[in-house]
């Protein structure tokens, strides 16, 4: 399947997250598609609908072998806070971070479609 991508002309998180669906993880174009995840996560702005947004962040959580456990993502934020407050560490700062700007995000979305 990788060789005949053109990463080029994704464009939109949902042909990325469409992409990636039809990815398997050991596929050699999988790093590839997660630096252009890590694009669209750094511009969420750019992401206008909240399924994106949600696909986006829970495909990075599953890259990090985080399971949503059925929690929101403000949940899952906190879980992860906990675990770096017990362990005394920052492990999972830059995943909150993201959490946390990605929440802000829906709740924008959710604004704009009132």
């Amino acid at each position: 399947m990788s060789e005949h991508i053109d990463l080029q002309k994704v464009t939109t998180a949902d042909e990325l997250l469409r992409l990636y669906v039809s990815t398997d993880d050991n596929d050699s174009l999988m790093p590839t598609l997660c630096k252009k995840r890590d694009q669209f996560l750094d511009n969420l702005d750019d992401v206008s609908n909240a399924a994106e947004v949600t696909g986006l962040v829970h495909w990075s959580l599953r890259e990090n072998n985080i399971s949503p456990q059925g929690e929101t993502l403000d949940e899952i934020a906190d879980r992860l806070g906990d675990l770096d407050i017990e362990a005394n560490t920052d492990n999972y700062s830059e995943l909150i971070f993201m959490i946390k700007i990605a929440v802000a995000r829906l709740d924008d979305i959710m604004l704009d479609n009132i």
